[in-house]
């Protein structure tokens, strides 16, 4: 229940601080928080306290990709 099926698919947060767009998949739902995994192996979580997301995060927008390129 937690991002909701908008969100099984999203950008890495740990490759976009290395300047890289890489896909991740969710891989647990919880309540608040999901947990993802990229192509490259890393783990990470992100919360919706607010309930599921309304919008897609993968592809990723325009602006992200060229925030990451920054």
């Amino acid at each position: 229940m937690a991002g909701g099926p908008l969100v099984a698919y999203v950008p890495c947060m740990v490759c976009l601080t290395d300047g890289e767009i890489t896909k991740a998949t969710r891989v647990y739902e919880g309540h608040e928080a999901d947990r993802y995994e990229c192509e490259k192996g890393h783990e990470f979580g992100m919360d919706f306290p607010k309930g599921p997301a309304t919008e897609a995060m993968w592809p990723p927008s325009p602006e992200l990709a060229a925030l990451a390129k920054r």
